[in-house]
């Protein structure tokens, strides 16, 4: 499996395989995925809002071996090897993806737009 909205775009494009497909059929699609942008958006601040509390509390403690405030180098080194920082890459990753399949469907359903018209 996958997040929904993988497996909603993976879905549609066998379908896009199989039958013809209208400019509105893609609309719908690119609506969905609008949907799927906003909520894994609000997951990309909510995992920022994680990470930077973390860094915060890295940047904010002395060093174990020198017993002096923490370098920012070092916070950013221990702090890209947390949870939080893996959760706020991957939150990342996945509005990426969502834009590039929003991005997409848009350009086909240009497309389709323009064949349809030349066919009516």
């Amino acid at each position: 499996m996958g997040p929904d909205y993988l497996v909603e775009y993976e879905k549609f494009q066998v379908e896009f395989k199989k039958t013809e497909t209208s400019p509105d059929q893609v609309g719908e699609m690119i609506m969905r995925m609008a949907g799927y942008y906003a909520r894994y958006n609000l997951r990309y601040a909510d995992t920022l809002h994680a990470f930077s509390r973390v860094m915060e509390g890295l940047i904010n403690s002395p060093d174990t071996q020198t017993a002096k405030a923490m370098t920012a180098s070092k916070a950013e080194m221990l702090g890209n090897a947390t949870p939080e920082c893996a959760a706020f890459q991957l939150a990342r990753i996945h509005v990426a993806n969502i834009q590039e399949y929003i991005n997409s469907l848009k350009s086909l359903q240009k497309s389709l737009m323009v064949e349809y018209g030349h066919v009516q």
